[in-house]
């Protein structure tokens, strides 16, 4: 296993992500949706902000319709507690940890963040996100526990590819 290195990481995630996902979880009706996901890396800090916009999919429209909208960082400059954080169209906000970082390879990352914080969503309880970056692609899964699903559970699930 190699050395977790911000630059090499930050230089390979740099771009535009696009694809496909699955939404499910006890209490909603699954779905399917189309994702955009832009990571800009701060050129002075090691610091990287992202934007993900998704869209329903449906039979009528081509891209869908509007779903989500969520704008954030990844934050390494403290290297004790690298962290993430975002802010959701809706109001709600988040701050997780980085409880797990492995290098599998030469472009490949996998990350586990958990959550610390949620504000403003009484619904959400915790969440955790799961990021494997292999080589141009990025695929991964949010879980979380809710006050009407008290066990974490898998909630969204995607593919995206580095188009950018």
């Amino acid at each position: 296993m190699n050395v977790f290195n911000f630059e090499t990481f930050a230089n390979n995630i740099d771009g535009i992500w696009k694809g496909k996902g699955i939404g499910i979880f006890p209490t909603i009706e699954s779905f399917e949706f189309i994702e955009l996901l832009e990571f800009k890396k701060d050129e002075e800090r090691a610091i990287i902000h992202y934007e993900q916009r998704t869209w329903l999919k449906t039979n009528t429209l081509e891209k869908g319709r509007n779903s989500h909208w969520e704008s954030g960082f990844i934050s390494f400059e403290n290297n004790e507690q690298p962290f993430m954080n975002n802010v959701h169209e809706n109001g709600r906000m988040e701050f997780m940890d980085l409880n797990d970082i492995k290098r599998l390879g030469k472009n490949s990352f996998h990350f586990l963040f958990a959550s610390r914080l949620i504000f403003n969503d009484e619904r959400m309880q915790a969440s955790k996100r799961k990021l494997n970056f292999d080589d141009g692609k990025l695929n991964y899964e949010m879980y979380m526990r809710t006050k009407k699903v008290r066990k974490q559970q898998l909630h969204l699930k995607a593919c995206l590819v580095k188009v950018v």
